[in-house]
């Protein structure tokens, strides 16, 4: 069963910044597997940007998304598959989120909320990241290779509330983020240098971080997973550069207006004390990183 919401625990961010962005050859999860993601997450995806998202923008931004179409491709076995590999084709306009890397998402997500239900040091998780990318396959998907249980949201209903707002909201900010692309008619990077590239991105940031305060949906999952996968690119050109300036202006946009992310609706489990200790953490991060 997919499994969905909005909000993430400070020091998950922290530790998650310690994860090394990996290539795991295809074959993580067994295919049958996967083609279960495909089927049941994609159809949540699919209604977290065509309908959800889809209610919150204007229509110069609704024409743009008319023009998207989404995709969940398996792995090639041929090749290996970047789990952290969602994208958008800049000529076609189709945005490819690959089921492994949906599910390597939440069963990350999953593992941390676990890890921290139990009291369990969450370093194994980074460690087992790391590892992964080194040595490749073979190699047991994130569940089974730290001990969670395969259904731990069963076992707590906070485990299941964390892990859902974790992958939601990363999930979300993705969507729009590759959208941004799209509907700014950014270039491909191997067409451009660097420093546009990393506008590009600044400019992709803004707009999901614009639509998520339009939806009321704090974007923890989202700038946590980031973070985590680009830190170790972080000074050379990659698909998604991270910059120091990138990401003081997610902090800054953040910190401004806190006020923006809560609703009603939310006003008691969320604060805007909680959105500017995120903000904080990001320019903790941004300090550390090579400009």
């Amino acid at each position: 069963m997919c499994r969905w919401t909005v909000s993430f625990e400070r020091r998950f961010v922290l530790l998650l910044l310690m994860l090394c962005s990996a290539a795991a050859e295809a074959g993580l999860y067994p295919r049958v597997e996967l083609e279960r993601v495909r089927e049941v997450y994609g159809v949540n995806i699919e209604a977290v940007l065509f309908d959800d998202i889809r209610a919150y923008l204007t229509p110069e931004e609704l024409k743009s998304l008319n023009k998207v179409s989404l995709t969940f491709p398996l792995p090639d076995n041929k090749d290996s598959v970047d789990v952290f590999g969602f994208a958008i084709d800049l000529n076609s306009g189709q945005m490819a989120f690959p089921a492994q890397a949906i599910k390597f998402f939440d069963d990350l997500a999953l593992s941390f909320a676990w890890y921290e239900h139990t009291g369990q040091d969450p370093t194994s998780i980074a460690e087992y990241v790391v590892n992964l990318h080194r040595k490749g396959l073979p190699f047991l998907p994130p569940l089974a290779a730290l001990n969670v249980p395969e259904k731990a949201w069963e076992q707590s209903q906070y485990v299941d509330d964390v892990s859902q707002k974790i992958l939601k909201s990363g999930l979300a900010f993705l969507l729009l983020h590759e959208l941004a692309h799209w509907h700014f008619k950014h270039g491909a990077y191997h067409d451009i240098s660097y420093a546009a590239a990393r506008k590009q991105e600044q400019q992709a940031d803004d707009f999901a971080l614009e639509v998520m305060a339009r939806m009321k949906t704090p974007p923890y999952g989202m700038v946590v997973w980031f973070l985590a996968t680009s830190l170790v690119t972080s000074d050379r050109v990659t698909t998604h550069p991270l910059s120091r300036d990138r990401l003081n202006a997610i902090a800054h946009s953040l910190s401004e207006s806190p006020g923006r992310y809560i609703s009603y609706e939310n006003r008691h489990p969320l604060t805007k004390q909680d959105i500017l200790r995120l903000a904080q953490d990001i320019q903790d991060i941004a300090a550390r990183l090579k400009q």
